[in-house]
């Protein structure tokens, strides 16, 4: 409670409306206005309290409780899904050796339309496939919700002709775990409630084309790229997706057109001119979580600067491994002072006008760094690269604190 007593802003993923992120502190924003504007210019999807996906209108910003327990604040970048009917697997999808039947059971969003794919018995390799078009060096990731019925199996594979013969991926969706996968590829399998897994692949094209992407049941973990099987079993299925990215973000519906979900961003100006921080400083502290856990694909940044593009001031930006690399910005030139390590990341920076200090998990990485700047004007993220980030909460101190409430405020 200290600490807050000495903060100017706390933002956390409580309080919002449509173009707006309030803050719980300042009590009185007449007197310095708290709030976050947020702007996206399309709708999308996130996971609500109960875990179920919804839509959230244009402009309201992601609370988004994926990772489980209190939520995060969801910043993700523009991605479109290539995928049409992304729920209607009896329509634009070609039926190979099966067939579905719609509206088969609940899906993850709470109604029942999600379908069944039923393989017809026959020595084949029982699929559904949907061809996208592709561009050679760009890497792709699919992703779907899967579920048992009376399958325990389900693969993906890409077409060789696009992506060669190893771009393929088995999962367990009655255990939850990844089965074999091709060595030109990355797979993950994330639970999402009621026996729903979200399925997916990541491979980058080696040629151009339009390729047919294949969803595939298989016998086991271990079944071999495009498997002649005999089954007569089913699968659940809803919500597919393409894009292009290193990783799967938030799901977006489509039905006779592909579908592009804009940027989240949030910016919040005029704190060095209402004293959310001052000359004598201040510190800038933020908990980001799901740092680690995938590869993110392109740079992104949050940071406190004097203008929104950050030509002096302290960043978080991000390599492609992951992490995430805290800066320093000074007249447009980056310097990388600390990456974490760990997926969630505590992290204090306090500044006093002519070094800086940084603190992680509660421990203090870097003492005394130059920075001699006070005037930072913007919290935001950057309209182009700015994403993706879970925020658990960000606050803002107009002083330096002192190195053991740097520590305190930053221990996990």
């Amino acid at each position: 409670m200290s600490l807050l007593l000495n903060t100017s802003l706390v933002v956390t993923p409580t309080v919002y409306n449509a173009g707006t992120l309030f803050g719980i502190v300042p009590t009185d924003p007449s007197s310095n206005n708290a709030d976050f504007t947020v702007t996206r210019a399309t709708t999308k999807t996130r996971i609500n309290s109960v875990g179920l996906i919804e839509t959230i209108a244009i402009d309201t910003p992601s609370i988004d409780y994926s990772l489980g327990g209190c939520p995060n604040i969801l910043l993700e970048p523009q991605r479109t899904n290539l995928f049409l009917r992304s729920e209607e697997f009896n329509t634009t999808w070609s039926q190979i050796q099966g067939s579905v039947t719609a509206n088969a059971t609940t899906s993850p969003s709470g109604s029942i339309d999600a379908d069944r794919f039923t393989g017809n018995g026959a020595s084949a390799n029982h699929r559904l496939i949907q061809a996208v078009t592709l561009t050679s060096g760009s890497t792709y990731t699919v992703s779907c919700y899967v579920k048992k019925d009376t399958n325990d199996f389900f693969q993906y594979y890409l077409l060789s002709g696009e992506f060669g013969a190893n771009a393929w991926a088995n999962f367990d969706v009655n255990n939850g775990v990844l089965g074999t996968t091709g060595s030109a590829a990355k797979a993950t399998i994330t639970g999402s409630g009621d026996g729903w897994y979200r399925c997916s692949i990541t491979a980058t094209a080696i040629n151009s084309g339009s390729s047919g992407i294949n969803f595939t049941l298989i016998s086991s973990a271990t079944s071999a790229r495009a498997e002649t099987n005999s089954l007569s079993t089913s699968l659940f299925l809803w919500g597919a997706q393409a894009e292009a990215g290193a990783y799967a973000t938030s799901y977006i519906p489509t039905t006779s057109a592909t579908v592009t979900r804009n940027i989240d961003v949030i910016s919040r100006g005029n704190l060095y001119t209402n004293n959310g921080v001052t000359s004598a400083g201040g510190t800038w502290f933020v908990d980001v979580r799901n740092n680690i856990s995938y590869t993110r694909d392109a740079i992104a940044r949050l940071g406190l600067g004097d203008n929104i593009t950050f030509t002096n001031g302290l960043i978080l930006t991000n390599d492609t491994t992951s992490r995430v690399l805290i800066s320093k910005r000074l007249s447009g030139t980056t310097t990388t002072l600390h990456t974490t390590t760990t997926d969630t990341a505590k992290i204090a920076i306090k500044w006093n006008g002519t070094t800086a200090d940084i603190f992680v998990n509660g421990v203090k990485v870097v003492t005394a760094t130059a920075f001699a700047f006070t005037a930072l004007e913007f919290l935001t993220t950057a309209t182009t690269n700015g994403t993706p980030y879970f925020i658990n909460s960000m606050t803002l101190a107009p002083i330096p604190l002192t190195d053991d409430q740097c520590i305190e405020l930053t221990t996990l």
